[in-house]
């Protein structure tokens, strides 16, 4: 019975890790670059070039004809400080609330109990 309540406790505990970050996805932004970097602000922003590089700068600026900021992931090399230019940039992403995602995961939660309870054994 003690190991039943301690799985029911980690499961809503990750549960409670996890859906918030479901409500969130990564969005194309059309407006001009300068704009959406402006009213990011400090939060983060996906970057894609004209050749298909992309980059997630942190606190990202635009600085005379280049957008520069801390990189904190990509598929190009390189850390810490990061510029790219500005007329090379094809698109820019940032993190928005999504319906889509909000519900799947609220339907996926809907099924953890009875799965969970299908995975118990009982002995008669």
């Amino acid at each position: 019975m003690l190991a039943v309540i301690c799985s029911l406790r980690s499961l809503t505990v990750i549960a409670a890790v996890v859906l918030p970050s479901g409500c969130q996805a990564w969005k194309v932004d059309n407006r001009p670059a300068p704009t959406v970097i402006e009213q990011a602000g400090n939060n983060r922003v996906a970057i894609t070039m004209d050749d298909r590089r992309w980059v997630v700068l942190n606190n990202a600026q635009v600085q005379s004809d280049s957008i520069v900021g801390m990189r904190v992931t990509g598929n190009t090399v390189g850390i810490g400080r990061t510029a790219l230019s500005l007329p090379r940039v094809r698109a820019i992403e940032t993190r928005r609330f999504s319906i889509t995602r909000t519900l799947g995961l609220g339907v996926v939660a809907l099924f953890i109990p009875s799965l969970y309870r299908f995975a118990i054994i009982e002995e008669e």
